[in-house]
């Protein structure tokens, strides 16, 4: 079978939110399908272009297996509207021409976000004569307008209307959560498009390690008990939670935040911790891929976040690595959202809805307390990631979706 791939990002060796794609390509590569991948040049997080890699008009490369086809877009430090309008619309274009070059494959797969790439794969779905499947990894414009991001009415009206003629369009529509299903439902897309898989994680690379570890070590944590938050600091955090219930923390010395990543938030972020004097809180950047496993064993709980305008857009794929590590989920998010449905259904953590930051203390106090009932969360989790959310399951029932759709 040849696989057409199109998505913004194709993992490095870094740390980046494209994991999930460019395992589904290097597998099914392993599988012995023809996998090609149109991207874009390596540039997040911090929007330059990586060392080694050039923006040029298409740039071919060879990566385990998978044709990576790299071509143009607009790439720019700023974090505002316009700059992240003109990356993704300009690599959504050139997208177009990348899939020419990559010749006529059996079935095309294009992720969402950007929205726009999707323009790209139902005209290349007409070119090849090609089955198209979308993959829905957020919900825009959604996220967008939930987040605070799109607010202009008249772009609001226009992705709104993209929104629905690529759902009208796509033969297949592939997304990550049952919520996320009902959302399409409700937007009039047809059920029998609408199919499920799961992000993942793969268990045999984040696997239960030591807790006192060198990561802990080199950032003066032995003994601690650590609050983890890794991922993007982006405006879907609600970190601000976190940062309170640290400060009505600061007298216990043993209780550490450390929170891991970059976004447009950070710098607020870090702002608000020195405001309040919050030495309990430590900042670090990104860290790279094959320290993630190691990172995740050094906490005694991982956090994950979303506000309440934005838990019905948004799954966080951190969620999943958490539960590889055998660690429990701290989540603070809505009570209605698909992470406090999981973490409440499989006993695998505890969920502590936005703005109860006395419920927030009181649950990192519990935790802390009570080791014993840590580690059964973890395992919990860990066991529930084997069985349902890992990484050979998931490639398997997309396998089996690409197949179906290319016959």
């Amino acid at each position: 079978m040849k696989v057409l791939i199109l998505a913004q990002h194709y993992a490095p060796e870094d740390v980046s939110g494209a994991a999930l794609a460019t395992e589904l390509a290097e597998d099914l590569a392993q599988r012995g399908h023809q996998v090609t991948f149109v991207t874009a040049a390596p540039s997040y997080p911090a929007g330059e272009v990586f060392p080694g890699y050039r923006n040029a008009w298409l740039l071919r490369e060879l990566r385990n297996g998978v044709q990576v086809l790299r071509t143009w877009s607009f790439i720019s430090p700023s974090k505002g509207f316009w700059a992240r309008i003109l990356n993704y619309g300009s690599f959504s274009f050139t997208a177009l021409f990348g899939g020419l070059a990559a010749g006529r494959p059996d079935v095309i797969l294009s992720y969402s976000p950007p929205l726009p790439l999707g323009l790209a794969a139902w005209l290349l779905s007409v070119a090849w004569g090609a089955p198209w499947v979308l993959r829905v990894e957020d919900l825009y414009p959604d996220a967008a307008i939930a987040a605070g991001v799109l607010r202009n009415p008249a772009a609001i009206r226009f992705f709104r209307w993209l929104e629905r003629f690529l759902y009208r369009r796509a033969g297949h529509i592939s997304l990550i959560s049952e919520g996320f299903r009902r959302s399409l439902l409700e937007k009039g897309a047809p059920a029998e498009k609408l199919s499920v898989i799961p992000v993942w994680s793969n268990p045999d690379e984040i696997q239960p390690l030591p807790k006192e570890n060198e990561f802990r070590r080199r950032y003066g944590l032995q003994g601690c008990f650590v609050v983890l938050y890794a991922g993007n600091l982006g405006h879907n955090s609600a970190l601000e939670d976190v940062l309170q219930a640290a400060g009505r923390l600061a007298s216990r010395e043993t209780v550490r935040f450390v929170i891991v990543g970059e976004g447009v938030r950070k710098a607020a972020l870090q702002a608000e911790a020195a405001r309040q004097n919050l030495d309990n809180v430590l900042f670090l950047p990104y860290q790279p891929r094959q320290a993630l496993a190691e990172m995740l064993a050094a906490a005694d709980v991982s956090l994950v976040t979303l506000n309440a305008r934005s838990h019905a857009t948004s799954l966080p794929s951190k969620t999943f690595a958490i539960m590889s590590s055998a660690r429990p989920v701290l989540g603070v998010t809505p009570a209605e959202s698909e992470i406090a449905r999981l973490i409440e259904e499989n006993h695998c953590g505890v969920n502590v809805p936005p703005g109860d930051t006395a419920g927030l203390v009181e649950a990192i106090l519990m935790l802390q307390s009570d080791s014993e009932s840590c580690a059964r969360m973890g395992l919990a989790g860990r066991e529930l990631l084997v069985s349902s959310y890992s990484r050979q399951v998931c490639v398997s029932q997309f396998e089996n979706l690409l197949q179906g759709a290319a016959r």
